[in-house]
């Protein structure tokens, strides 16, 4: 955690973060008096979900994901915590890049969307093409902009160029300089109406979507395929979806286990919010649920690296993930069966 400066001259803290929608968002309502944290951001804006997706694919392979769409959780925390907030997009990146620096220089600060590829400030090595990454602009400092970036430990700068060419980039979910900040706050916001809101949303994700791709149906139709992909591809063609998965889930934002976690820590809030031994319950599964995730990862990258025993094999991966649709399937009955009491 460290403290920033914006063009106003307000103090801003900056604090890294598990994720970036849910980290940005928290960090918009908390620079407007609102102390709320990103779990229950998460939470809120129903972030937790999966899906695969056979239909598009991203070098070849297809993707699965294990969140909501982007931009959900900062839609839905939003309107739920009823924050009403400025959003643009631009066809023109020059007036997208004018309109940021009209912005700052009122001394608000920016939520952006942009592509981590082209942001300069990473490693080469954690830079790749996913048009989803926000990190907020602070001001506006000679030949590029100061940043806070929730996935870094402090705020960095970043060059004009680097920024424009990220706000811009082509290729799936294009942000066209998608841009957001406040434009009012609900200082004292109705958190238990919120909660109630964005779990039964959850549930209804992951539970009613009669699509064989989404939520536990979702889940078991890849494990599934998991399964039987060395028949069908080969061994290493079913490695190459196999990592494909484990890269999905460990890395590139759409997160897996870690994203597990973060919901059983929201549900932990929840639960001291509403006093609710249920819901405490319901959080140390999901934590055990984000475990069977994370085992999966590692079966899967032994499988991959060929350095495993005789027992990991595509049957054991996609047996875990089994397993997790199993224990999320009775998790969010269970967590229906909760709010409906809750709201009673």
């Amino acid at each position: 955690m460290s403290t920033e400066i914006t063009a106003g001259g307000k103090p801003f803290i900056h604090r890294h973060s598990a994720h970036c929608e849910s980290g940005v968002t928290s960090a918009l309502f908390r620079d407007k008096g609102v102390e709320i944290s990103e779990p229950m951001i998460f939470g809120i804006g129903s972030g937790i979900f999966f899906g695969h997706l056979p239909f598009v694919k991203m070098a070849g392979v297809t993707i699965s994901t294990f969140r909501s769409q982007p931009g959900a959780v900062f839609r839905k925390s939003a309107k739920r915590l009823g924050g009403k907030f400025i959003t643009s997009r631009f066809r023109n990146p020059q007036k997208g890049m004018d309109e940021l620096r009209r912005v700052l220089k009122t001394g608000q600060i920016v939520g952006l969307t942009t592509n981590i590829y082209w942001l300069s400030y990473f490693p080469n090595r954690f830079r790749f093409q996913f048009n989803g990454h926000n990190l907020i602009a602070l001001r506006e400092i000679e030949g590029g902009f100061r940043v806070s970036d929730p996935m870094l430990e402090w705020p960095v700068d970043c060059p004009t160029e680097d920024l424009e060419r990220a706000r811009f980039a082509h290729g799936p979910l294009e942000p066209h300089g998608f841009m957001y900040y406040p434009q009012s706050i609900v200082l004292k916001p109705d958190l238990r109406n919120a909660c109630i809101k964005g779990m039964k949303d959850t549930c209804n994700m992951m539970l009613r979507i009669p699509l064989p791709i989404f939520g536990i149906r979702g889940m078991r139709f890849l494990a599934k395929k998991v399964i039987h992909s060395p028949d069908k591809l080969g061994f290493q063609g079913a490695c190459r979806e196999l990592s494909s998965i484990v890269r999905m889930q460990e890395e590139v934002g759409t997160g897996g286990a870690g994203f597990r976690y973060m919901y059983a820590a929201f549900l932990q809030e929840a639960a001291e919010l509403f006093g609710s031994d249920d819901l405490v319950l319901l959080s140390g599964e999901m934590t055990a649920i984000g475990d069977i995730w994370r085992e999966f990862a590692i079966v899967s990258a032994r499988i991959i690296k060929q350095r495993g025993q005789s027992e990991d094999n595509f049957d054991k991966a996609g047996g875990l993930m089994m397993i997790c649709a199993e224990r999320e399937e009775e998790l969010f009955r269970n967590l229906r069966s909760v709010v409906r009491k809750l709201k009673a």
